[in-house]
């Protein structure tokens, strides 16, 4: 009787566990939903839908007409390759030049080393807007600006990612490096051969991440870009509202396109991210 009665107390509460798990996807999930069929919806349907359920059905007049303005009038693919350029300059070298300082920090013994740490978590906690002004005037000292260089260089090293790889390449056991200088390999070998294959886990989330900042990145393409040659996809967006008219429909479908990239890139990595997740203890 006991048992039969364990056992019901148990499934109530997984069931119970489940309905929580489907409820917090849900909130992840419905802002995506909404976007999608409101970038199929005409702007007046998007207003007499948006306080009421429908907002997340597909009902109404649906159309690709948003996305046909969005990809003819609004020159989305113009700033699309903008965007992809820098993030293409951007990504990778903010995955080995972050992935070398946390390699240093992690495995190598020098002098200030634990100063540096300091530093550098101290860093991590100063917002963004903080530093910004210095970064531009170094930008513009250097004649960076509206240029790609400009868009990618400036945000190459990020406190948040040097500590993510120290922390990883502090866990790494120190025999392989002393087997690998008994071999005659340098510590640039044993940082290219050895120890950056090991850490696919934690380069896919620094992807991950540094993809999505510089995709979504709209304050220092601001301040960086002087015309539409060089401006990427967020200082489009911001382009679709004005004080007089705000296009609904167009500002949904162009989130969404600007969307999928990103959804792309989490399937890419999304093995070796979970990975990291569990090896390093990252949470939220």
């Amino acid at each position: 009787m006991k048992t039969a009665m364990s056992k019901r107390k148990k499934a109530l509460y997984l069931m119970l566990m489940y309905i929580v798990y489907i409820f917090v996807a849900f909130l992840f999930i419905a802002p995506i939903i909404y976007m999608v069929v409101s970038s199929m919806k005409t702007d007046a349907q998007i207003v007499s839908d948006m306080s009421t359920y429908k907002a997340f059905l597909p009902v109404g007049t649906l159309t690709l007409d948003n996305f046909l303005q969005v990809i003819s009038k609004v020159h989305f693919m113009k700033f699309f390759k903008n965007s992809v350029v820098v993030a293409i300059i951007n990504v990778p070298l903010v995955t080995i030049v972050n992935a070398m300082i946390g390699y240093a920090l992690g495995m190598l013994d020098f002098k200030g080393k634990n100063l540096l740490i300091s530093l550098i978590i101290a860093l991590s906690i100063i917002p963004t807007e903080a530093v910004i002004i210095n970064r531009f005037m170094v930008a513009n000292q250097l004649h960076m600006l509206n240029s790609y260089v400009g868009l990618a260089l400036p945000t190459m090293g990020y406190p948040m990612y040097i500590f993510l790889y120290y922390n990883h390449f502090k866990g790494m056991p120190k025999e392989l490096m002393e087997a690998a200088i008994v071999d005659g390999e340098s510590y640039g070998g044993i940082f290219w051969r050895i120890m950056l294959p090991l850490s696919k886990p934690i380069c896919a989330t620094v992807i991950i991440m540094s993809f999505i900042r510089t995709w979504g990145d709209l304050l220092w393409p601001t301040l960086v870009t002087r015309d539409e040659t060089y401006r990427t996809l967020p200082l489009a967006l911001r382009a679709l509202s004005s004080d007089v008219y705000i296009f609904w429909g167009q500002i949904f479908a162009f989130a969404t396109l600007m969307t999928i990239p990103v959804f792309i890139i989490f399937l890419l990595f999304q093995k070796q991210f979970i990975q990291s997740l569990t090896m390093s203890g990252i949470k939220g």
